[in-house]
């Protein structure tokens, strides 16, 4: 009977090792695996966020450059026109040069005539004076009819009408010049001080490109560092899922290994059942046997007695396995992605023409305070619904552009670095110098680039 209890408790503790064993080798080996996998997969979150927010950098610094670029190219545009518009100056200039010297010629050839016809009616009076009337006297008795007397009479006063008409004439004609020669210098004054205006915008142009210049140059430095920083994140993901997969398949041989263990143990657990079930069988049989012989001593003993037998079962504890389950989740965000007021030309120029004698301002915009050129072509046509920018150079690309011998009351007449509005007959009016300030003045006093129609 010992002996067999023995046996029992022997196979118990021996499926109990086993399935132990088991149990400790499985839990050894996950949290090594598990700790390095875990760390690459934060390093490797951590690089991914890093270079998400290193390309929107990129993405910033890249469409900052491409608006800068925009930028640079706009004042590009607008120096070239500018340089033009110089060039175009500088002809009408020198235009105005050779006007105003011919005026100088012809003001001295009048000037030389009026003394000269002054010089013989001096002449021809003192003549007259010391002669006396005694010469007009027999001038006219020297007549030899009626007929050559009235005749003589007759030259006598046209003589005397001619002198005092010519006088008048090259007084006149000396007038005209000189006025000319002011206009001219008046002109060729404005033209200058426009001059002046185009090198003072031409050197701000040139700083303007050349600061937007220099903060390209720095945008491609910070792109270049962005672009270091993003190369060096992917090789840091890169890395990072190198180490995740060779994890995953440290995971996948020892997972296969446990499979393999506790498809060993499962075996011998079951061995180990299979033992004890014949153990706990043979000990019942040992059982039956000792009592069938302890029966029969007793029968021979006692000389009679009766059989008995005492059976017995036992069930012997199937050994399980534990098993688990596990689920993963994930989860992904997914971000989703003036109307003019029906005036004509006319009352364009109604309106405009109030204020001729108000100052000329550069940059400025106030019809009353002081406007350049462009400010106020732009707020007489603002004052009827209209939106025209602040640029003589935008202004020539506005509306239509008709002939100037179609030219309207209304239409914007465009030169190199100037604009007015025509107001019908060969004039214009505009803010045109700081001398003149908003005033009138002949359409053709120097070259026209263009002629713009706004309201149709």
């Amino acid at each position: 009977m010992k002996v067999n209890k023995t046996r029992i408790k022997i196979s118990s503790k021996r499926l109990t090792a086993l399935l132990l064993l088991a149990t400790v080798s499985t839990a050894s080996l996950q949290p090594a695996y598990a700790n390095r996998k875990s760390q690459a997969q934060d390093t490797k979150a951590q690089a991914q966020s890093d270079l998400s927010s290193m390309n929107s950098k990129i993405n910033s610094i890249t469409v900052r450059q491409q608006q800068l670029q925009e930028e640079i190219n706009a004042l590009d545009a607008e120096l070239v026109d500018l340089l033009l518009n110089m060039e175009i100056l500088s002809d009408d200039l020198k235009l105005k040069d050779q006007q105003i010297k011919q005026a100088d010629k012809d003001l001295k050839a009048a000037q030389e005539e009026e003394a000269t016809q002054y010089e013989r009616m001096k002449t021809r009076i003192r003549y007259m004076y010391e002669r006396g009337d005694s010469s007009l006297l027999e001038a006219l008795l020297g007549a030899t009819s009626m007929a050559d007397l009235l005749n003589r009479v007759n030259y006598c006063n046209e003589v005397y009408d001619y002198d005092r008409e010519q006088l008048a004439q090259y007084k006149e004609t000396k007038l005209q010049v000189q006025n000319l020669k002011s206009d001219l210098e008046e002109e060729q004054s404005e033209l200058e001080e426009m001059q002046e205006n185009y090198e003072a915008q031409e050197k701000d142009l040139k700083k303007m490109v050349s600061e937007k210049e220099s903060t390209m140059d720095d945008f491609d430095s910070q792109l270049s560092q962005a672009k270091v920083l993003a190369a060096a994140y992917k090789d840091t993901i890169h890395e990072q899922n190198q180490i995740i997969r060779d994890e995953e398949e440290k995971e996948r041989i020892a997972a296969e290994q446990e499979a393999a263990r506790r498809a060993e143990a499962e075996r011998i657990a079951q061995q180990a059942a299979q033992e004890a079930e014949r153990a706990a069988r043979q000990a019942a049989q040992e059982r039956q046997q000792a009592q069938a012989n302890n029966n029969s001593s007793a029968n021979n003993t006692a000389g009679s007695g009766s059989a008995g037998s005492n059976t017995g079962t036992s069930a012997p504890a199937e050994p399980s396995a534990p098993s688990g389950t596990g689920s993963n989740t994930s989860s992904s965000n997914q971000t989703p992605a003036v109307s003019p007021s029906g005036a004509t030309g006319s009352d364009v120029i109604a309106y405009a023409t109030q204020f001729i004698g108000n100052p000329y301002v550069w940059g400025g915009t106030s019809l009353t305070n002081g406007a350049d050129c462009s400010g106020f072509v732009m707020s007489v046509y603002a004052h009827f619904g209209y939106s025209l920018p602040h640029s003589s150079y935008a202004m020539a690309n506005c509306g239509r552009g008709v002939s100037y011998s179609e030219a309207q009351p209304g239409d914007l007449i465009c030169y190199g670095g100037h604009v007015a509005l025509y107001m019908g007959g060969g004039q214009i009016v505009g803010a045109q110098s700081s001398r003149s300030g908003i005033t009138t003045q002949n359409a053709t006093y120097r070259t026209i680039v263009a002629v713009r129609r706004i309201i149709n």
